[in-house]
């Protein structure tokens, strides 16, 4: 288990600030704080699964921010989904501002400058989802960054039971459970996202979501492409095109990464009592040199190296001595 936990408890006071400024850059990215605090309290609990991070943190009134340098160290691009779990913080992004009170949750984005400022001691947890994995969940994530969804909005309240939730079992889950939980808070938070997508014109719309759930219904059928997907739907597959390229998809691009994501989740939960190739076939690859290839350039190892590292965390953690 990848658990880090960082407290000011022992620290001499005029430590801890400084501190502080340090530890929050080692785990939600590069930050800078404002000023200095005299007796500062603050506690950080993290854990890594793939590449997610997911973060839990207890802090004091304090401020900073996010500037092009910091945005220029930065090696990969990341979405945050900052759940308030209490206290109050307000957070700018863009020409977005938003003011978050406990049960309240915002999707900020690595590549652009930001700004926070703690109004009053807080406990939350921030997940830092890779871009690129995010748009798997939302592919309209560019849209809805420094949205606030209130606690109380449509799926608010059902989002918010199972942040607080994940954040109480943060020290507690086994890498195996979180690895399977955590696309189950993707897609909850995504879904809770997507009331705010649709009242903003040009974006999201019952139409892409039913054209998604008939692909996800339909990934086992190695036949499934985009004249059937428009033909099924009424549709020309030139508007269909058109409907994924304005989220930044295509939609055989769509089709491959629903696909092979599939294909991981199998190979982590399978105790190789299916082989790999099996798995494959079963969602919609028939050449298993192109399944190996495609899984390779997407998760950057290949089918067999991914599945023996799995297995290997696994035996470590139910056997650590």
């Amino acid at each position: 288990m990848k658990l880090r936990k960082w407290t000011t408890a022992d620290m001499p006071a005029r430590e801890r600030f400084g501190a502080w400024r340090d530890t929050l850059s080692a785990t939600h990215l590069d930050w800078d704080l404002v000023g200095t605090e005299p007796d500062f309290h603050a506690d950080v609990t993290e854990r890594r699964v793939n590449d997610l991070r997911l973060v839990g943190c207890r802090c004091d009134p304090c401020e900073g921010f996010r500037a092009s340098d910091h945005l220029a160290r930065q090696e990969n691009d990341y979405i945050g989904i900052l759940f308030e779990l209490a206290g109050s913080e307000l957070v700018r992004q863009g020409d977005r501002e938003a003011t978050l009170s406990p049960g309240d949750f915002v999707i900020w984005d690595s590549r652009h400058q930001m700004e926070f400022r703690v109004l009053e001691p807080l406990k939350k947890i921030t997940i830092l989802v890779p871009r690129t994995a995010m748009r798997r969940f939302l592919p309209e994530v560019d849209a809805i960054v420094g949205m606030c969804v209130e606690g109380a909005d449509g799926l608010g309240p059902l989002v918010g039971a199972h942040l607080r939730q994940l954040s109480a079992a943060l020290e507690t889950l086994e890498d195996r459970d979180l690895r399977l939980v955590t696309d189950t808070t993707l897609e909850l938070v995504s879904a809770g996202l997507r009331p705010k997508l649709e009242s903003l014109p040009f974006v999201g719309g019952d139409l892409f979501d039913r054209l998604r759930a008939y692909i996800d219904e339909r990934l086992p059928d190695p036949e499934l492409s985009p004249s059937q997907i428009a033909e099924e739907n009424k549709i020309s597959v030139r508007y269909l095109h058109k409907i994924f390229s304005s989220r930044g998809q295509s939609v055989s691009r769509w089709i491959q990464k629903q696909r092979l994501y599939r294909c991981r989740r199998a190979l982590e939960q399978d105790a190789r009592e299916r082989s790999i190739t099996d798995i494959a076939f079963a969602w919609g690859f028939n050449d298993t040199a192109h399944f190996s290839r495609s899984f390779r350039a997407e998760f950057g190892t290949s089918p067999r190296e991914f599945r023996k590292n799995v297995h290997e965390t696994d035996d470590h953690s139910s056997n650590p001595l």
